[in-house]
């Protein structure tokens, strides 16, 4: 080979590896931001953060890729619902931060409540223990918040936690709580799908969580067939469905004929939103 088309064919290698480092940073930088710009955004929110909450800390700093900005995630020591986020360009101007919306705002301890009430709800039905499947299990405390729209439950005069009882850093005893305030979503797989089973299955629920001094103020329950062995949606599409269905309704004398009234009006419910669908 020719000496100059040796040397030619290094300076197409050369181009080409530097196209493919460029692209390479390209794509790095596109997803994890400017280690310049970071330090920048670390700097800023120190001084930031020194001056305007005094008592906080810079827990770490990153960037987000969706929205082209970085941020230090900021944190008070001992204080379990005190962290929020700080926000500047990528020269490390200081736009915004979030405590307002997501300290004072109470949106810190509402998630907290909402992840406590579903451990417990979690640890005192476990999968493993029952004699059903269950496919979707989990809970939230009905608070002002979020809002009766968020839950859609302003129709069925369900209780809601007042705002002012949702206070920072507190420690809540949910015994009293969940049966006041508590929501529960649970879809159950099995093999018998009846108004009976449903009644077993709810009964059985409520037991354990009773005995755990755990309840709820309403549940949405489902009852379906299992999927196919395959993991696909079974063909058969018969179900139990119920929505926001009382604890307080949830006892044997009865049961079944609750449980089937309420399966029916939703039904019907639904038939009325499909009806009016269609005729737009």
């Amino acid at each position: 080979m020719k000496q100059s088309t040796k040397r030619v064919l290094k300076v197409v290698a050369g181009i080409l590896l530097v196209a493919v480092i460029s692209v390479a940073m390209y794509f790095y930088l596109g997803f994890f931001g400017n280690p310049v710009s970071k330090l920048l955004m670390k700097n800023s929110a120190e001084k930031y953060v020194a001056e305007n909450y005094p008592d906080c800390h810079i827990e770490n700093v990153g960037y987000n890729f969706k929205d082209g900005r970085y941020f230090a995630n900021i944190q008070k020591e001992g204080s379990v619902d005190t962290n929020f986020f700080v926000y500047a360009d990528w020269l490390g101007n200081i736009s915004y931060d979030s405590y307002e919306s997501y300290v004072t705002s109470g949106h810190n301890t509402a998630n907290r409540m909402m992840l406590e009430y579903r451990d417990m709800l979690e640890n005192a039905v476990p999968k493993q223990d029952v004699d059903y499947t269950i496919d979707i299990f989990y809970g939230d405390i009905l608070n002002d918040y979020y809002g009766k729209e968020f839950h859609k439950l302003n129709a069925y005069d369900a209780a809601y936690m007042p705002q002012e009882e949702i206070i920072l850093d507190k420690q809540y005893d949910y015994t009293d709580i969940g049966y006041k305030y508590g929501y529960v979503c649970l879809y159950v797989w099995d093999e018998n799908v009846s108004v009976s089973r449903a009644a077993e299955i709810l009964l059985d629920v409520k037991q354990r969580l009773d005995s755990q001094n755990i309840g709820f103020y309403c549940i949405d329950f489902v009852l379906k067939l299992p999927k196919n062995e395959d993991g696909t949606p079974n063909d058969d599409d018969r179900q139990i469905n119920m929505d926001y269905f009382l604890w307080d309704d949830i006892y044997a004398d009865g049961l079944e004929e609750r449980i089937q009234t309420a399966h029916d009006e939703l039904t019907a419910y639904y038939a009325k939103l499909d009806a009016e669908k269609k005729e737009y």
